[in-house]
């Protein structure tokens, strides 16, 4: 089994390879969450209403929905997706963006000195863009499986880095053959590789 290809600088690499039309969406939307970033007046209300889940919310969804509209495959899939696929060719995967971009704009506006630099601000924001394919309900039970936000606080099941392993869900990369009947899958790691700044802050979230 080859180490994680689900990285910060795998998603940077692969920006090369993607259509330029996406390239220049992600970079667009980039600039957008950034400028939302720079105002200093969300990072006081930020900091002065924390605790008010629905101001949190407010600020940090429109980071979540702008790397939602973005796509940087990583290549990996599900053992049970793959089998759907190749059953039904036009059946419709989902795409699960495994770091956690909202979260990911938590640890942001927690720690802005980190991010006012756009620089900095854009890599983790492509990082965010990685996705898996998956099928609905697996990505569902990685959302209700890995987090819980419908109380006054906001709590980790598992960690970025383990999602998978606690989901059970092996990933494999597939082929690069035509038809999805004829690709063929090869065992690849289901560890995500986030970096260490972020695991280290979701230690204070984790139950």
């Amino acid at each position: 089994m080859t180490e994680s290809i689900i990285s910060m600088k795998a998603a940077l690499n692969r920006m090369s390879g993607i259509k330029s039309s996406s390239a220049k969406k992600i970079e667009i939307y980039a600039q957008r969450c950034h400028k939302d970033f720079m105002n200093s007046e969300l990072h006081k209300w930020w900091e002065d209403c924390r605790d008010d889940k629905d101001v949190v919310r407010s600020i940090s969804r429109p980071f979540y929905d702008l790397v939602h509209a973005c796509s940087i495959p990583t290549g990996l899939i599900t053992e049970r997706a793959f089998q759907r696929k190749v059953a039904t060719s036009k059946f419709f995967l989902t795409k699960d963006h495994p770091f956690r971009p909202q979260f990911v704009n938590h640890y942001m506006w927690d720690n802005p000195e980190k991010f006012y630099d756009f620089s900095v601000f854009r890599e983790w924001f492509i990082m965010c863009c990685s996705t898996i394919s998956v099928l609905n309900k697996e990505n569902k039970q990685l959302s209700s499986d890995g987090t819980k936000n419908d109380g006054e606080c906001y709590s980790i099941m598992s960690s970025t880095d383990q999602q998978y392993v606690r989901a059970n869900l092996d990933l494999y990369l597939y082929s690069s053959d035509r038809l999805w009947k004829d690709k063929t899958l090869t065992p690849a790691s289901n560890i995500i590789d986030a970096p260490s700044d972020l695991l280290n802050y979701e230690k204070r979230f984790l139950v």
